[in-house]
C-alpha cells in the first residue's frame, strides 16, 4: 500500500499574484513549488541533494485546489528590462498590466505525490524542508507551509472533507502548468548563480531563467463550469427582423465568420487575453505540442423540440473548462450586434447577444450521459477498425482536457443520433481535416459533466458538439 506525500500552501492574505518571466499561473505551479523549496534549503545550509534530486523525478503531482476568483486588474510601473538599451531615463519604467487571483474560504493548496514505501525517508526529509517555505510567486506572496506523509486511508478522508476543487494531471489542454523534471535542480542553481554575477564592473548581464521543466496540462476532476458567452444569429438586414438560419453541414463556416469577428474586436479592445489574442482568440498554435487555451466558437444546431430541424441559430463562444467567465464577458460585450461577413464580403448574420433557453441548456448543462449532434472528427485514420476507432476516441477525449478515467461507457455509430443530424461524410471539412475519420458518439460518464462538451479535431470550431441526452 502506497503513501503520499502531501504539501500545503496557505496563502496569509488570500491573494495569489502569481506573476513572473512565465506569466500568471493558477493554481501556483508544482515548479514554483520546487522552486520556493530548492531555496529554502539553501537559505538553511541544507545540502539536500538526494531528496530534492528523488523529488523532481516524481510524476506531476494532484492538486486540491481552493476555490478563487480573478480579482480587478489594475496597472503598475516596473523597471523596463530593455532599459540599458535606452539613454532617456524618461522611459525607463514601462506599463504592466496584473490581475492576482483572490483565494476564497481561506483554504490551502494542497498537493499529493504518490510514495513508494522504500521512499518513505526521502519524503520525511522533503516533508521537513517543505515546511521551511516563507513565499512563493513573486515573492511577495506570504505563506504558511506544511509537509507530511500521509496513509491512502487519511488521503481518501482528506479529498471527501476538503470544500474545493479536485484536479489531475491529463492529457487536455484546460490549464497548463510547470513541473520539475530531471535536471530541474542543477538548472535552477545554475540560474541563480548568474543572478549573481550579473553585474561586472561596469557590463550588466542578464541573468538566466530557469527553462528545465516540463508542461504538464491539468483537468478539473469533477463538475467544473465551462463559461460561455451567448449570441442569436439575427439577419443581416437591418431592416428585416428574425432569425439568420445555417446549414448544420456547414458549420465550421458559421465558426469561422465569428472567430473573424473575434478576431477584429480583439485587434483594438485592449484586453489581455491568457497567452496573446493570436492563440487565445484567433487559434493560431504554431509547432506547440498541447493546445493552448483558447476559445471555442460553437454554432448550436437547432434541437430539443418535434418541429426542430437541426439549422444554425445560435452560438456559444466557449472558454476552457475551468475558465474565470472573464474572455467570455469579454465576448459578450465586445461582439454584440457585430456582423458576421463570409469569406466573399457578404453580411450573413448579426450576432446578438442572449439570455440561455431550451436549446442553449441543451448543451450547456451538466450530465452523466451525452451524444453528438455534430460528428467528432478524430484525430487520426482508423482503417475501419474498432478497435482503432476506440483509441483515437479515447485520445480525443484526452486532448480535450477529460480523464478517460472518469468515462463509464462509450457507443460509436455512423448514423446520426438526432433528428436535423446527418451522417459524417457530409460534412465541410478544411484540407487539414480531410484524411481524419469521423464518426457519431454517445459517451456515459461516471460522474456529472459540464456543458458545453465538445471534443476531436474539430472541437473549438463546431463539430464533435455534444447534447445531453436527457434534453436532446
Amino acid at each position: 500500500m502506497t503513501d503520499t506525500l502531501c504539501i500545503s500552501i496557505t496563502f496569509l492574505d488570500n491573494l495569489f499574484h502569481g506573476q513572473g518571466d512565465y506569466g500568471p499561473e493558477w493554481p501556483p505551479s508544482p515548479f514554483r513549488l520546487y522552486q520556493a523549496l530548492v531555496a529554502s534549503t539553501a537559505r538553511n545550509g541544507c545540502d539536500g541533494n538526494a531528496e530534492l534530486g528523488w523529488f523532481e523525478r516524481l510524476s506531476a503531482p494532484d492538486i486540491l485546489l481552493p476555490l478563487y476568483q480573478k480579482a480587478t486588474s489594475r496597472m503598475i510601473f516596473v523597471p523596463n528590462n530593455d532599459s540599458d538599451k535606452e539613454p532617456n531615463r524618461q522611459n525607463r519604467l514601462a506599463p504592466k498590466r496584473v490581475r492576482p487571483t483572490r483565494i476564497l474560504g481561506g483554504l490551502p493548496v494542497h498537493y499529493l505525490w504518490e510514495v513508494k514505501p522504500e521512499e518513505k525517508i526521502l519524503a520525511e526529509k522533503i516533508s521537513e524542508h517543505a515546511r521551511l517555505i516563507s513565499t512563493v510567486g513573486w515573492g511577495i506572496d506570504l505563506v504558511v507551509s506544511n509537509g507530511q506523509v500521509l496513509s491512502s486511508k487519511k488521503v481518501a478522508a482528506l479529498k471527501s472533507q476538503y470544500r474545493g476543487e479536485y484536479w489531475k494531471p491529463t492529457n487536455g489542454a484546460s490549464v497548463v502548468l510547470r513541473c520539475p523534471k530531471q535536471g530541474s535542480l542543477n538548472d535552477l542553481r545554475s540560474a541563480y548563480k548568474s543572478s549573481l554575477s550579473r553585474f561586472d564592473g561596469n557590463i550588466y548581464k542578464p541573468a538566466r531563467r530557469a527553462r528545465e521543466f516540463q508542461e504538464i496540462s491539468y483537468a478539473h476532476a469533477g463538475v467544473a463550469s465551462r463559461p460561455v458567452a451567448r449570441f442569436k444569429l439575427l439577419k443581416a438586414d437591418r431592416d428585416a427582423e428574425g432569425w439568420s438560419a445555417f446549414d448544420q453541414r456547414y458549420v465550421m463556416h458559421v465558426a469561422a465568420m465569428a472567430r473573424g469577428v473575434a478576431c477584429k474586436q480583439s485587434q483594438s479592445s485592449g484586453f489581455d487575453f491568457p497567452g496573446g489574442s493570436e492563440t487565445y482568440v484567433a487559434g493560431h498554435t504554431g509547432t506547440i505540442a498541447i493546445t493552448p487555451p483558447r476559445f471555442s466558437y460553437l454554432p448550436i444546431p437547432t434541437i430539443c423540440h418535434p418541429q426542430a430541424d437541426g439549422y444554425i441559430r445560435r452560438l456559444l463562444i466557449a472558454e476552457p473548462v475551468g475558465g474565470d467567465k472573464a474572455c467570455a464577458q469579454w465576448a459578450h460585450d465586445n461582439m454584440h450586434l457585430q456582423t458576421m461577413v463570409d469569406t466573399g464580403g457578404n453580411q450573413r448574420a448579426i450576432l446578438h447577444t442572449s439570455t440561455p433557453d431550451k436549446v442553449f441548456n441543451c448543451y450547456t448543462q451538466a450530465g452523466n450521459s451525452f451524444r453528438t449532434v455534430t460528428p467528432v472528427i478524430l484525430p487520426g485514420y482508423d482503417d475501419m477498425k474498432y478497435s482503432k476507432v476506440e483509441k483515437l476516441l479515447l485520445k480525443a477525449i484526452e486532448q480535450a482536457g477529460y480523464s478517460t478515467e472518469d468515462l463509464d461507457d462509450l457507443y460509436v455509430q455512423k448514423a446520426p443520433f438526432i433528428k436535423g443530424a446527418y451522417h459524417p461524410r457530409v460534412y465541410a471539412r478544411p484540407k487539414y481535416l480531410k484524411n481524419f475519420s469521423a464518426t457519431h458518439v454517445r459517451l456515459a460518464w461516471k460522474r456529472e459533466i459540464a456543458g458545453p462538451l465538445a471534443i476531436g479535431a474539430g472541437r473549438h470550431c463546431g463539430l464533435g458538439l455534444f447534447a445531453a441526452v436527457e434534453s436532446s
